[in-house]
């Protein structure tokens, strides 16, 4: 985002300045005062933010909110962020562009306004997103599953699969025991080539 220079220094004082910032620019404008000593007035040039807004923020004063409000609400991008995730404990993590497409599909639904282009949400919006739920998601690279291991998912092969975990348990006394059960993933070579990389959001932890 460009902002112009003022033609005046004698600019109106009956006009009042909204908004015209996004959050992740208040946000770095803050960590450079808080953690870089930069001053306050050097920070909101640098930023395009008025200082009496950036002085307010970084006191923790907060005004009223005024204009539009977010495209996606606290609540919703928590709702999001747990279906990431159950996504991602059933094996189909989304990746950035599936995101946006599944956020882009929710807005027509609900045929909520919204300042993205077609309604698909930007990498504005990505990284924002990414930043604020960073301590709940996280990314990793996508990787497609190899020809052996497709064929070796049918419902016969799983089946049998579960029924000798279920005895090894059972052999073991280990019903009431899940802390003494271990996910071990097998190490090898790596064969497989990929031209193309996605990241897919897992829950961390």
């Amino acid at each position: 985002m460009a902002y112009g220079k003022t033609k005046s220094k004698k600019m109106s004082q009956s006009k009042r300045h909204y908004k015209t910032y996004s959050s992740d620019s208040m946000d770095s404008a803050i960590k450079r005062v808080k953690n870089d000593g930069l001053s306050v007035k050097r920070a909101a040039e640098l930023y395009g933010i008025n200082r009496t807004t950036l002085l307010n923020h970084i006191r923790n004063y907060k005004c009223k909110d005024v204009g539009r409000p977010t495209v996606l609400t606290k609540k919703e991008e928590q709702l999001i962020v747990h279906a990431l995730s159950k996504l991602a404990d059933w094996g189909f993590g989304l990746d950035r562009r599936q995101l946006q497409c599944c956020v882009q599909d929710y807005l027509k639904r609900i045929d909520r306004k919204n300042p993205f282009k077609n309604g698909l949400p930007g990498k504005d919006w990505l990284s924002g997103f990414e930043k604020r739920w960073k301590e709940q998601l996280s990314r990793r690279v996508a990787q497609n599953l190899p020809m052996n291991r497709a064929k070796a998912c049918s419902d016969e092969i799983l089946e049998d699969f579960y029924n000798k975990i279920k005895q090894a348990i059972e052999r073991n006394k280990l019903e009431n025991k899940p802390q003494n059960i271990f996910n071990c993933d097998e190490s090898g070579f790596q064969t497989d080539k990929y031209q193309n990389f996605n990241f897919i959001f897992l829950q961390t932890g």
